[in-house]
């Protein structure tokens, strides 16, 4: 007689449950067998287990509810997001990388919300327009900012050039920073908040392209030998610009997003 294979970590449960979950076998709401279950069916103890019901937890695959056992999560925009940043670093980002991806995304997304806006997406994205402009604040400057961009992206309905901005968040954040700082990229840049909302408020999708286009590469004149450098490092620099603010980078990543979905003063936050 075939004597049943062993599992012999929690790296293969989990792996097996990760699959079962993701074929649909396991559907958002169903209950997990007993840990003890669990165990007997897959020759593990019952510590070894919960570790690899940890693992699931950590991937957000699952939730743990005290005295009630573990049930399958329904996935959110939010979840795949957090593991596209999971497998980011700053290694390979540069000021140039960053533009030329954002150029991709964003230039596509503004022309579709060109076409698509409604009258409450062109509301959102001239606040945040106007209300960056106006800001004295660099700080506060930056979270509108980062607010106009999002709100196109929102407008275009989109749902993976959404996850795929929000991905970049963090980085275009970092982005931001460097640019407000210095006086002539944002004298040169933010004239361009204006012509990009003129042209969606038009219905002018390739008018819209070309000044999201226009705008976003900028960077690649004005940057000068930043362009090619670490990303972060950049950042850290330009913050040093504003150190009367007593803030670090990881503090601004944590005011206007550190994860993709923190909102921001246009998503409602104070």
């Amino acid at each position: 007689m075939t004597q049943p294979f062993t599992y012999h970590s929690r790296d293969d449960l989990a792996s097996i449950l990760t699959g079962k979950i993701t074929r649909g076998e396991l559907t958002p709401g169903m209950a997990l067998p007993s840990e003890r279950s669990l165990a007997d069916e897959y020759h593990l103890s019952r510590s070894m287990v919960r570790e690899a019901l940890r693992v699931l937890v950590e991937r957000r695959l699952i939730e743990v509810i005290p005295g009630r056992g573990s049930f399958v999560r329904a996935t959110t925009v939010d979840d795949a997001v957090e593991r596209m940043i999971e497998v980011f670093d700053h290694r390979g980002v540069t000021l140039r990388a960053l533009i030329e991806a954002r150029a991709m995304i964003e230039s596509t997304a503004v022309s579709l919300a060109a076409e698509r806006a409604t009258s409450t997406d062109i509301a959102s994205i001239t606040v945040a327009c106007d209300s960056c402009e106006a800001s004295q604040d660099v700080i506060e400057q930056v979270q509108w900012d980062l607010a106009f961009h999002l709100a196109i992206v929102q407008a275009a309905g989109n749902t993976l050039m959404l996850t795929m901005f929000r991905a970049l968040q963090p980085y275009i954040v970092e982005l931001l920073i460097r640019s407000l700082t210095d006086a002539d990229v944002t004298s040169e840049g933010l004239v361009y908040h204006t012509r990009i909302v003129r042209a969606i408020r038009n219905r002018n999708a390739l008018r819209a392209e070309q000044e999201m286009r226009d705008h976003l590469m900028l960077g690649l004149t004005l940057f000068g030998p930043d362009i090619d450098r670490n990303l972060n490092l950049v950042a850290r620099e330009a913050m040093h610009r504003i150190s009367s603010r007593r803030m670090t980078v990881e503090d601004l990543l944590r005011l206007t997003g550190d994860h993709p979905m923190a909102r921001s003063p246009a998503m409602g936050v104070p």
